[in-house]
This record gives structure tokens, C-alpha cells and sequence, in this order.
């Protein structure tokens, strides 16, 4: 007895199944962890949470702010030469010891990816993995 198994190509399968670098499955798990960061990091205005997202296909997530590094580091920041925290136009900032005060809930505040990852990571790989099943 001869059995002869013909399969499409390994890249066809993936695709398929939509696992693809930055296919379906990339983008969603993209988004859904930006979404869930958004509850994390500062918010007192809301720029922070609404500039959020995920890029490049699901694969990175950003702040996009020009202040997101020192909030997220928790550490108020201050220009060389000013010795303020409201810089002059270019000037050059520097990290202080002085500790950042955050607006809003308990979920707000320093290192927000670490802290909603350590929360939240198992929840949004369960939520992944439901969707990818769809694909099957």
C-alpha cells in the first residue's frame, strides 16, 4: 500500500491561517495590545492614550508623544540650560532623581507597557488565539 500526501506550500498554509508576518493575526494582536495599554499609560489631557497604536503590521506598539519616554520612565526631566522643565525650542533635556506625579487611576504611572503586560499578557494571547482559530 502507497500513500502519497500532497500539501500545498508551508508560506501558502500560513497565509491561509492568516500568519503571515504582519498578517491578520499580527495586526490584531498589534491592536489589542495597544488597546489594552491605552489604560495604563498618563493621561491628563488624553493625548497619551490617544496617540496609542499599533504599527508596522501589528509588530510594534508606540506612544507617540515627544514626552512619552520621561512619563513612562516616571522621572520629571529638565533642559541643560534652563534648569526647567519647560525646555527652550531644541534645547537638550536631562533625567532628574525628582519622581513624576500621575493623574487619574491606579493603573496610571510609570513603565505602563511592563506593568499592563504583567496584568494583562495571558488575556491578550487567549484573545489572539480565539481569533486565529477563526481562520481554520
Amino acid at each position: 500500500m502507497e500513500v502519497i500526501l500532497e500539501t500545498k506550500p508551508l508560506q501558502t498554509i500560513y497565509n491561509n491561517l492568516g500568519l503571515e508576518d504582519r498578517g491578520k493575526v499580527q495586526q490584531f494582536l498589534g491592536k489589542t495590545t495597544a488597546d489594552n495599554l491605552k489604560k495604563y499609560v498618563s493621561y491628563k489631557t488624553g493625548v497619551q492614550e490617544g496617540s496609542t497604536r499599533s504599527i508596522e503590521g501589528g509588530t510594534k506598539v508606540i506612544i507617540n508623544v515627544p514626552y512619552a519616554r520621561f512619563q513612562a520612565e516616571e522621572k520629571v526631566m529638565i533642559g541643560v540650560q534652563s534648569k526647567r522643565a519647560w525646555a527652550k525650542k531644541g534645547e537638550r533635556k536631562i533625567v532628574t532623581d525628582t519622581k513624576l506625579k500621575y493623574h487619574s487611576d491606579k493603573l496610571r504611572g510609570a513603565h505602563p507597557f511592563e506593568r499592563m503586560k504583567a496584568d494583562k499578557a495571558q488575556n491578550i494571547l487567549n484573545q489572539t488565539a480565539k481569533y486565529a482559530r477563526r481562520f481554520n
